[in-house]
């Protein structure tokens, strides 16, 4: 039961990152998985459940990636650097740009916002340390520093999936900016 949802996401997340969110079907899914259509109707109810299951998978595994490539750093300048450069990678070796959720019909919408509130998550923990430590700006406002970085990473997320071969200029210019924004000048 379990190793076959597991095909079925896997299944999902390879036609996603191959084809983009709106071509996904459950034919294409029952096919790429090796499966009949009709046991994918024994696991999921129609095409929106599967998608947002594989992406709630795909979130919290990357959620997961994201805390081990800050772990392996000290300082909280790196771990903007490993923050920006994670978000980069995932919207271009998955296909996947954050954000995707709002082409989801609206039920499913509500479990994909986990990612995005643990990203603010780990947004505030850097941010936290950097002013801890004195590196990062003393007036940061949590309310409105972690949204206005999340949501630079959004762009990120989205200019990469655009256009991947760009990945590392656009990476650069986001640690860049997101650094000029945090970082005690002083």
């Amino acid at each position: 039961m379990a190793a076959t949802r597991q095909r079925i996401i896997e299944a999902t997340l390879g036609l996603i990152a191959e084809r983009g969110l709106n071509d996904v079907t459950m034919i294409e899914v029952a096919r790429t998985a090796g499966l009949a259509r009709q046991t994918l109707y024994n696991h999921y109810p129609d095409i929106d459940s599967i998608v947002a299951d594989a992406l709630t998978q795909h979130n919290h595994d990357s959620v997961a990636q994201l805390r081990a490539a800050i772990a392996v750093v000290d300082s909280p300048v790196a771990k903007i650097e490993q923050l920006v450069r994670h978000i980069a990678q995932i919207s271009t070796h998955h296909g996947h740009a954050i954000g995707v959720d709002h082409s989801l019909a609206p039920h499913h919408r509500g479990a994909l916002g986990e990612f995005d509130d643990a990203l603010d998550e780990v947004i505030a923990e850097i941010i936290g340390d950097g002013r801890a430590d004195g590196s990062f700006r003393g007036d940061l406002d949590r309310s409105i520093d972690v949204a206005l970085v999340r949501h630079l990473l959004t762009g990120v997320s989205a200019l990469v999936a655009a256009a991947p071969g760009d990945a590392a200029r656009i990476t650069t210019a986001a640690t860049r900016t997101v650094l000029a924004a945090v970082v005690d000048q002083g």
